[in-house]
């Protein structure tokens, strides 16, 4: 839900950015903060599965923690953007961010996933391979829940707290902004404490 508040990027640009000849065309705008946002998620998440691999023992929560203050912080960081140049190093730091939550999340569903010292389902019954493969199943459709959700929630808050129908065309106020990023931080702590209920040691 957190990450895809990244949906209106576009009218955040046109609303609150300076406008200068890049912003000016927000559609672009967008996609150049994809770009780096993608780009610094591809930087981080490689190297931060070795380092919780070979130095933190295969844990994960950590990570997955700092991804979240992160993420949250960053979000919070969005409102205080008054030009395109700010908002590029504020993407780029949620997109290394993400890359580092993605990386973890994902390992961390994996490594609570029942399996035995030689690496392999607890039996060599194939029910329980099965077992093991629905239950990423059922894990990656909440993902897919989450993301459909949240672009439905933050538009009914921009709507609905900030649309403003002008001679010029429909604007959303800094307000109805900053209620949506910080409820998109809410998200990201949410995240982080649903943590609390993987009680599996050792990850």
């Amino acid at each position: 839900m957190g990450i895809s508040t990244q949906t209106f990027f576009l009218y955040f640009i046109h609303d609150e950015l300076a406008q200068t000849a890049t912003t000016l065309n927000p559609e672009g705008t967008v996609a150049l903060l994809a770009m780096l946002g993608q780009a610094a998620g591809a930087i981080t998440c490689y190297p931060i599965g070795i380092i919780s691999d070979q130095y933190f023992n295969s844990r994960r929560k950590p990570f997955v923690y700092a991804a979240c203050i992160c993420l949250g912080l960053g979000n919070l960081a969005l409102v205080l953007c008054t030009n395109l140049e700010q908002m590029m190093m504020v993407v780029t730091l949620l997109g290394a961010a993400n890359g580092m939550y993605l990386t973890m999340d994902t390992s961390l569903a994996v490594d609570t996933l029942e399996i035995d010292s030689n690496g392999q389902a607890n039996s060599d019954d194939m029910h329980e391979v099965v077992g093991a493969a629905q239950l990423l199943g059922v894990w990656g459709v909440f993902g897919f829940i989450g993301s459909a959700m949240g672009p439905l929630i933050g538009g009914i808050v921009l709507t609905f707290i900030g649309r403003q129908d002008t001679n010029f065309g429909q604007f959303y106020s800094l307000q109805a902004y900053q209620f949506l990023f910080s409820l998109t931080a809410v998200y990201f702590l949410c995240s982080a404490v649903s943590l609390a209920f993987v009680k599996k040691k050792g990850v």
